[in-house]
């Protein structure tokens, strides 16, 4: 994967490409000094049909948001497409919050592919806002905790009598004042809570 030039993608088609992602759009919308700077950190690659762009194994320090196009998540051969990525989706989640490595290498299908990444360390203590303020965070952990708990949502869908359904249930839930410094705490404690369920999950479902 290769940076992106004025040429192949100017300001203003990234600017409209990232009104497609939640997080970017929030901010836009309430924050635009935040939205500045975290467009200031953010890292814009293309990579062609046929590139493999991350890697199984290697480590996940970079959180990715596909911009366009499509990409393959490949098997444990690491030829075999097993799944699709396509734009609008997140990359790296669980391996973010895990603070694991990649569990699968990534294919661009699609005739190219454009994505936007963003370091993953400005976002791991919840309760530093030397960068990003305390709003920011919350809509980060937000958005974290809704592409964890959709895959949760696929999974027991395909399989409503798995014995982990019982313990999603007892996750608890925030019930106290949004936009606050709880809520964050809470998401954070979430968005960990929830990936060693979906890990645990994903791992019963190989055996």
């Amino acid at each position: 994967m290769r940076r992106i030039t004025r040429e192949e993608c100017p300001p203003e088609t990234l600017h409209r490409l990232l009104a497609g992602v939640t997080f970017y759009k929030e901010l836009i919308g309430s924050d635009q000094a935040q939205f500045e700077l975290l467009m200031s950190m953010t890292q814009f690659g293309i990579a062609d049909q046929g590139d493999i762009i991350l890697h199984k194994g290697e480590p996940a320090n970079i959180l990715y948001f596909m911009l366009r196009g499509e990409l393959e998540v490949l098997g444990p051969d690491n030829e075999t497409p097993i799944n699709e990525i396509t734009a609008g989706e997140i990359l790296g989640v669980m391996a973010m919050v895990m603070n694991d490595r990649r569990s699968a290498s990534l294919r661009v299908k699609s005739r190219n592919v454009i994505l936007a990444g963003v370091d993953f360390e400005h976002f791991r203590d919840p309760m530093d806002f030397s960068v990003f303020s305390l709003e920011t965070k919350i809509r980060f952990f937000r958005m974290i905790n809704a592409n964890i708990r959709w895959n949760i949502e696929k999974n027991r869908f395909a399989n409503p009598e798995h014995p982990l359904v019982s313990r999603l249930r007892t996750v608890p839930l925030f019930t106290g004042q949004r936009n606050t410094v709880e809520e964050l705490q809470s998401l954070h404690e979430q968005a960990h809570v929830h990936a060693q369920l979906l890990c645990e999950w994903n791992d019963a479902s190989k055996n």
